[in-house]
């Protein structure tokens, strides 16, 4: 811009000169008089445009300031942010550091009352264990004396001589051996009988026990 007002000028100065020698030489003055008139018309549109171009400097210098200051606002908050997340961070490895030791103390204190509880189990369980056993020795003292009392009574001694009876009518083997005492199958064994069926008038030997 600075140039192009450098030659404006050097033009005006160059139409002044050639003024001069028109005068001189009886040339005609009106070319030359439009000419510097259309020279100044452009100097004029020149220095309006540099002063537009100037407001339009000064108004980015502006800006730039305006952006300088937001910047600077910028990095001022963005600190703040950095100790305000640094404040929360010390806070929350504090917390964390509490919460573990908080957590390790529960640990053992649980672990503790597990090892108390488990020693009360072992002493009932022992317990347990005794009283089950004096119940299975109670047990097979009871079943040992059930299966005496049910043990049948030892047969009778028999002396080997016999005596001789008649099957009268309603006379069973059953009945026959319950009345003398002697085991049916003794009967049946001495009397050479196959089964328990017996008939009216038949004879029966009679094994006579020993007393």
């Amino acid at each position: 811009m600075k140039m192009k007002i450098n030659v404006i000028r050097t033009g005006l100065c160059v139409l002044m000169v050639m003024a001069a020698m028109c005068t001189a030489n009886g040339q005609d003055m009106r070319s030359l008089v439009r000419e510097f008139a259309q020279l100044r018309a452009d100097m004029r549109i020149l220095q309006e445009d540099q002063k537009v171009l100037l407001d339009r400097i000064t108004g980015l210098a502006q800006e730039n300031v305006a952006k300088d200051a937001q910047i600077a606002e910028l990095q001022k908050m963005l600190t703040m942010q950095e100790t305000r997340i640094q404040g929360i961070e010390k806070d929350l490895i504090m917390r964390l550091e509490q919460l573990r030791k908080a957590l390790e103390s529960e640990q053992v204190s649980r672990r503790k009352d597990l090892e108390s509880a488990v020693g009360s189990m072992a002493a009932e369980i022992s317990k347990l264990d005794k009283v089950a056993t004096n119940a299975s020795a109670v047990a097979n003292a009871a079943s040992a004396a059930a299966a005496r009392r049910q043990q049948p009574p030892p047969p009778p001694a028999y002396s080997g001589s016999y005596k001789e009876i008649e099957v009268k009518r309603g006379d069973t083997l059953s009945m026959i051996a319950q009345a003398v005492g002697v085991p049916i199958s003794t009967l049946r064994q001495i009397n050479n009988l196959k089964s328990d069926t017996i008939f009216v008038g038949q004879k029966l030997k009679i094994p006579v026990v020993q007393k």
